[in-house]
């Protein structure tokens, strides 16, 4: 049986004094034609608040609520209650500023807590509640609620990170509490109708600097049902739950940094959770869930200048049990520091030791052991209402998190010791993730390539991976609010997809051991998008065998090792493609265009245009002392060990050695400019031409040069036509369009070697300088006909 314990410390305040009759100018507040009004000035100490489930507790310790001034006096709480001609019994509340404080949260007495949270409100409800309509319902009422001038704030061993100004209205039209009976056990049924809700904060701080402020609003229906008995035991508490998030245009979330806007407004969606289950165990809580599915639609996403809008997105995901993995999440109090054995290298345990020194089993925080499977995902980018898909995304894996606030100098510097960060760690995550393709029109168009785009902003279309990363968080980007990353993460014996399809062949880099260090990544919102600047970042990607075919047995071109060291660096993505372009041509008009022998194409205002910027140093140390360069090594017609395996360092190499950027101003020369790319993605009809006679795949027949065009705009069934009309056009496939750009101003190798561990080492070409490179191109990826 479930047990709810409270252990009350002593409280000199007049809620709880001994019961006293009142006096004449007390009768006063009460008249029984009008209703009750209650007036409760209290300040309220509870020592210990337990739940226990089969015979361990979580425990919520050191509580106090009093006054938001000053926690030790008394706060008032108003209430008016009034019963109606009906029947139903409305309750009126008025809290004045409170503050509500936790000093720990425990599990079994821990010597750790999860930390301590106060929070500081105030707050108007009106409850309504009456004769239940539906026979299935106790009771049924309305609900309605405020708080304003609130502030949320946890904090962990003497540092804290705070929601500020919070605000929020909910209010529920109808709500049913009832009986649920699923078949097999009965539980509780909450039904809600209706549900309007908004909120707002004035920032999220981190040390006294915010990282942004939110606001939004939302409509919502939904039910949910309670059984008693977990996941484990006799004991816990299961959930089933369906939620809509109705359609209504003024839903919106809006994030602001400095002024500027990251906004997704008009969005809908369905979630259903099947057996949510809560338990307690000795040591931790366990979460988990049988399944978790859901869609979700935005149709208007801004950043920064909204006379551009990004476009659409849809998004439809199905975590459960598949490839051997469920969805589970283990949280325990404290912070659970792992095993130096547990490490894959010496590099790793001692980053680790690092990251984790000044704490101790005592050290409050809160760690997690993960295990998460998503068995499907598809996600869907609409521009100027054409469709393109990224499909069948499936990720699995486990690992153990650790979280916690804590002091941090980024610049190595007394004078900025003061700053707070919030603490990610990440241990022995070992798991999955791979994506089939892209599918261009509708969700049930043919697969194709495109996704290969991914890889300018460094994300694989498939990678098997172990990670170990250190991660630290603080407030403020380039300016003003924003966010900071420094970080370390180490994958080893990872394989890596650059370019495969549903059946996983492709081009592999396999045995992967890949070390990443951030130096003051700042992430901010501008007037135009959004902008990652990377202060500083030093990488090595060893890469044993480069296959191609079968991950496991594709022939190997061999061994890669690329070294990367750069300052300055940066990543924008901002709204709006290409526009207006020439394909095939070089013109600024349609008349041009079509002169020049190209196709003039009004792409529209919407896309994605990525502008990647990599400034390469010259070798030099780092931030924390290292030497660091960038420097390509390919390796091959290497020895073998007696299991057959590749010996890395025993075969013969070229080496691409200390490669750099600069602005080719001479000696007083800067980086400022480096080697950049330029992507402005659209969603675009595109001609393709039948390659030969004949029948296609499909059976098909056309003439070598036709067309594909399309029957109608659901483009599922198509001909081929010679000469298209122009409504004909319009009913070409979609493709992916990209404009592109590459340009630098000076680009050097310092010599190319070959080496090998025999013969020595010889200078092929020394002082290479390639200067002022500026290359546009055009490129749609289609389906292969």
């Amino acid at each position: 049986m479930k047990k709810l314990i409270f252990t009350v410390a002593g409280m000199p305040t007049m809620a709880f004094a001994g019961l006293v009759s009142m006096d004449d100018s007390q009768l006063q507040n009460i008249n029984a034609q009008a209703g009750v009004t209650l007036e409760t000035a209290a300040h309220i100490l509870i020592g210990d608040v337990s739940y226990t489930e089969d015979g361990n507790a979580l425990q919520f310790q050191n509580i106090e609520r009093g006054s938001q001034a000053d926690i030790t006096q008394n706060t008032l709480l108003k209430q008016v209650i009034d019963v109606s001609a009906d029947g139903s019994m409305t309750i009126v509340s008025t809290q004045e500023p409170a503050s509500l404080s936790i000093g720990a949260i425990r599990v079994n007495d821990s010597a750790a807590s999860f930390g301590q949270f106060r929070l500081n409100y105030t707050a108007d409800s009106t409850i309504t509640v009456g004769a239940a309509s539906d026979i299935n319902n106790y009771v049924e009422g309305s609900f309605q609620t405020s708080i304003s001038d609130a502030e949320l704030i946890w904090t962990t061993n003497g540092y804290s990170v705070s929601f500020d100004d919070i605000g929020y209205d909910a209010n529920i039209a109808m709500l049913g509490i009832g009986l649920a009976n699923d078949g097999v056990r009965e539980g509780l049924n909450i039904t809600m109708d209706q549900l309007s809700y908004s909120f707002s904060t004035g920032g999220v701080k981190l040390g006294g600097v915010s990282l942004g402020t939110l606001a939004g609003s939302l409509a919502l229906s939904g039910d949910a049902q309670i059984y008693a008995g977990g996941r484990s035991g006799s004991e816990g508490v299961s959930l089933d739950a369906h939620i809509s998030i109705l359609n209504d245009p003024a839903n919106y979330v809006r994030f602001t940094d400095d002024g500027n806007s990251l906004y997704m407004g008009d969005f809908n969606g369905e979630l259903t959770l099947d057996n949510f289950t809560f338990d307690v165990m000795p040591d931790h809580l366990l979460l988990g869930f049988d399944e978790f599915s859901g869609s979700f639609n935005a149709n208007n996403i801004l950043i920064g200048d909204s006379t551009r809008p990004l476009g659409a997105v849809q998004l439809d995901f199905l975590f459960a049990d598949a490839n051997g993995h469920s969805n589970r999440f283990a949280l325990y109090p404290g912070i659970r520091q792992p095993l130096p054995a547990s490490f894959a290298t010496p590099v790793i345990a001692s980053r680790a030791a690092d990251f984790y020194s000044g704490l101790n089993s005592t050290s409050d925080g809160l760690s997690a052991a993960v295990e998460w499977s998503l068995a499907n995902a598809e996600a869907a980018y609409i521009d100027d209402s054409r469709m393109v898909v990224v499909s069948g995304i499936e990720s699995y894996g486990t690992g153990d998190l650790t979280l916690d606030i804590r002091g941090f100098d980024h610049d190595a510097n007394a004078a900025t010791a003061d700053k707070t960060a919030i603490a990610v760690g990440m241990n022995g995550f070992a798991g999955s993730y791979s994506i089939d393709g892209l599918r261009v029109g509708n969700k049930n168009a043919p697969l194709q390539g495109g996704a290969e785009l991914l890889l300018s902003m460094e994300v694989f279309q498939a990678m098997d991976f172990n990670l170990d990363g250190y991660t630290l968080i603080t407030a403020g980007g380039t300016s003003g609010g924003g966010i900071q990353i420094d970080g370390d993460y180490y994958f080893t014996d990872t394989n890596i997809g650059l370019s495969v399809d549903e059946n996983g062949r492709g081009v592999w880099a396999t045995g992967v051991d890949y070390d990443i260090h951030l130096r003051g990544i700042q992430v901010d919102v501008s007037n135009s998008g959004i902008s990652i600047n990377r202060s500083e970042k030093w990488s090595t990607m060893d890469v044993d065998n480069m296959r191609w075919g079968d991950r496991e047995s594709g022939r190997s071109l061999g061994r890669i090792v690329l070294e990367r060291f750069e300052k300055g660096s940066s990543l924008t993505i901002n709204p709006g493609g290409a526009g207006e372009v020439c394909v095939g041509a070089s013109a600024s008009d349609a008349a041009a265009c079509s002169s020049a022998g190209g196709r003039w194409e009004d792409r529209g205002n919407e896309g994605i245009t990525v502008a990647l910027k990599a400034a390469f140093e010259p070798e030099g140390p780092t931030s924390d002392g290292t030497i660091a360069a960038n420097r390509l090594t390919w390796e091959n017609n290497r020895d073998v060990d007696v299991n057959g395996n590749p010996i890395s360092g025993s075969g013969t190499q070229i080496i691409f050695d200390g490669f750099s950027t600069n602005d080719g101003l001479g000696p007083t020369d800067t980086n400022d400019y480096g080697f950049r790319a330029n992507l402005k993605i659209d969603v675009y009809e595109t001609k393709v031409a039948k390659k030969f006679s004949g029948a296609d795949d499909n059976g098909i027949v056309g003439n070598q040069g036709d067309e594909l065009i399309y029957d109608d705009d659901t483009r599922t069934t198509y001909t081929y036509v010679a000469s298209p009309t122009a409504a004909q056009e319009l009913l070409r496939p979609l493709g992916f369009a990209v404009q592109g750009n590459v340009s630098f101003k000076d680009f050097q190798i310092n010599e190319v070697q070959l080496n090998h561990p025999t013969g020595g080492s010889q200078t092929v070409f020394s002082g290479i300088v390639m200067q002022n490179m500026d290359i546009t191109t055009n490129l749609t990826a289609t389906p292969i006909r």
